[in-house]
């Protein structure tokens, strides 16, 4: 190998096969920028006819959550990610948990000592920290550089401190006026001098491996093609480029994808609306909606196109589209695409979810309230309300409303009574005339409530305010007559009357 490290492979070209994957640390929740990872990858595997590969780097026990791992492949599946090769399937690579490959990466480091590319380390915490002091002090530099005291070490010493058991480390030996050099398909050519990375510890004092060092030996063991991940990763890939020239190994195509900041520019989080993919699943969101979010998160077919389905996706995704410029999460956005595929979604599907939620208290809000009457009902609300929910959880809110007993808050009793005397004539209109109906339709009731409109000389708006407080006890609801004729007669009545007791 000559002096220039770098990749050949930038486009897909003879028989390839692709093997792409997603490898996150088990340390909480999967957000939104792991997710577009994550599908990102899955697309592009998708879209080649390769192989979509997950792997789980659990070797940092400091931040170890095991319960996390869980609820990431639960996020994965429901976002319709299901992977070829992983830790609860198997494949011909595994195992998928780095914490069961020690074994994998303390032969991968003794393979590179053997051939002069790492060497054994046995300076402690201390002596390195008084290196670190003393070459600050003395030089000119705003980095520290291990100077390879123990790379000077000759066989025989180095025998005596592995028989007397002291801990050490291992170190990548870098070699020396080098440039690492390859082009990524995102930010395009990339050259770093082999003179601004150290001997970095591949191997840790406790024979865990580091993440540039396991990443790569897994990538290389793995026969990963592509390795898209986000941006942040940039500044690891010329260390995770020395290990594979260390092991003589063929690199991949390296993609990072932009970072992802909220609408004012700043660092995602979750005041921008950022939560966890299991959260916006509570929150009623739906996975194609989620699915087609991420892909417009740095992903671009054209300057118009918002919304496309999975087979869209799939046929129209490409490395190349993917822009450089950071990405702008915008929750409203995504609750106008949450919003469309609920409209989009047929009849019996949407009363299936909406009862689930509505009778489980699985989501927050649910009523518990398991009975056979509510399926027929959710039939009546649903044409009701899918024109104007954005999500699933406000659809169980409205339509949990139906089956609850209704509750007036304070302020909005005192605002009603800013104008007393017309709010009680005008629920005592709609007593008198909703009692004489017979079809209690809500073309009937509208019919007879506009009379009210009429003799009292009222814009309708004000009677209907006062109709829908009585029955409805908010401001807002669902299309009043519609909602009335569900409600049923004998609900509406008692509520208007016992609203008259309340302004009375």
């Amino acid at each position: 190998m000559d002096n220039i490290i770098k990749n050949s492979k930038t486009v897909i070209s003879g028989p390839i096969a692709v093997r792409a994957r997603f490898a996150p640390s088990p340390t909480g929740y999967l957000h939104i920028g792991s997710a577009r990872t994550a599908f990102f990858n899955w697309l592009f595997a998708k879209k080649t006819k390769g192989k979509f590969i997950l792997r789980i780097e659990d070797t940092d026990m400091s931040r170890h959550m095991e319960d996390s791992i869980d609820l990431i492949m639960d996020s994965l599946k429901w976002l319709g990610m299901q992977w070829d090769e992983g830790p609860d399937i198997g494949g011909s690579f595994g195992p998928y948990r780095q914490s069961q490959r020690k074994d994998i990466y303390a032969s991968c480091a003794k393979k590179m000592i053997a051939n002069g590319n790492a060497y054994y380390c046995f300076c402690s915490q201390e002596k390195l920290a008084e290196k670190r002091r003393v070459f600050m002090s003395e030089k000119d530099a705003g980095y520290y550089e291990y100077d390879r005291e123990c790379y000077y070490l000759d066989k025989v010493e180095i025998e005596e401190k592995l028989k007397a058991g002291l801990p050490f480390t291992v170190r990548l030996l870098v070699p020396q006026d080098y440039e690492i050099a390859f082009t990524d398909t995102v930010y395009g050519p990339i050259t770093v001098s082999s003179g601004t990375q150290e001997d970095f510890i591949i191997i840790r004092s406790n024979g865990l491996p580091t993440y540039n060092f396991s990443a790569a030996v897994d990538d290389i063991l793995m026969e990963i093609t592509h390795v898209i991940r986000g941006e942040d990763h940039l500044s690891n890939t010329p260390k995770q480029m020395l290990i594979y020239r260390a092991l003589n190994a063929e690199l991949p195509v390296f993609t990072h994808l932009p970072m992802i900041h909220g609408a004012d520019g700043q660092k995602l989080s979750k005041r921008h609306g950022s939560i966890s993919i299991e959260a916006y699943r509570d929150e009623g969101f739906l996975p194609e909606a989620i699915r087609n979010y991420l892909a417009l998160l740095g992903w671009a077919f054209d300057e118009k196109t918002t919304v496309f389905s999975l087979n869209d996706l799939v046929n129209k995704f490409s490395l190349e589209d993917i822009n450089k410029k950071p990405a702008k999460f915008d929750y409203e956005k995504l609750l106008w695409l949450n919003g469309h595929y609920i409209r989009q979604m047929g009849q019996e599907e949407l009363e299936k979810l909406l009862e689930k939620r509505v009778v489980s208290a699985e989501y927050k809000g649910g009523t518990a309230k398991k009975t056979a009457a509510v399926l027929p009902v959710i039939k009546k609300i649903i044409p009701l309300i899918k024109e104007r929910v954005k999500t699933l959880k406000e659809a169980q809110d409205v339509t949990a409303k139906f089956f609850e007993d209704i509750s007036y808050e304070d302020d909005f009793i005192q605002y009603i009574k800013s104008n007393k005397e017309r709010a009680l004539n005008i629920i005592e209109d709609a007593l008198i005339l909703l009692k004489e109906i017979d079809d209690f339709s809500h073309q009937e009731i509208e019919t007879a409530l506009r009379s009210i409109s009429e003799k009292r000389n009222i814009g309708f708006r004000k009677v209907a305010e006062i109709i829908r407080a009585a029955i409805w006890g908010a401001r807002v609801s669902p299309p009043m007559f519609g909602t009335m004729e569900i409600l049923g007669k004998d609900i509406c009545i008692a509520r208007l009357e016992s609203f008259l007791d309340i302004l009375s």
